[in-house]
């Protein structure tokens, strides 16, 4: 799997036409820049913070990353940690959600890459 790096903004294609399917999204490790921190069910975040964002227990500390949809499309965002145990699902930007053109109310597992 081709995993293409964007600035941050809008969405992009991430897999190359001739890449192989991915069936089970729960299987696959993203081989790219950056650190592969796991799969986070996600829903919306709070509407009112501005800005291209993901609250996660995967990490510790605010950092740079990326999150990619199981649509394929990625987006640059910063990773916050909410403090909650790993599992316990994250939050996504309305921004966020806009970007990867989600429902406000959809739950979608996105795999998240830490870029430090």
């Amino acid at each position: 799997m081709v995993i293409a790096t964007q600035p941050a903004g809008g969405p992009s294609p991430v897999a190359a036409a001739d890449a192989p399917i991915i069936d089970d999204l729960a299987t696959a490790t993203p081989q790219s820049e950056g650190r592969f921190l796991g799969f986070s069910v996600t829903s919306l975040g709070d509407e009112s913070v501005p800005g291209l964002w993901l609250e996660t227990p995967l990490v510790n500390a605010p950092t740079s990353g990326r999150i990619i949809a199981e649509s394929g499309l990625t987006i640059a965002v910063e990773l916050r940690p909410t403090g909650g145990a790993r599992g316990s699902g994250s939050r996504l930007s309305l921004e966020g959600f806009t970007a990867l053109g989600l429902p406000a109310t959809a739950r979608v597992t996105m795999t998240v890459i830490g870029d430090a």
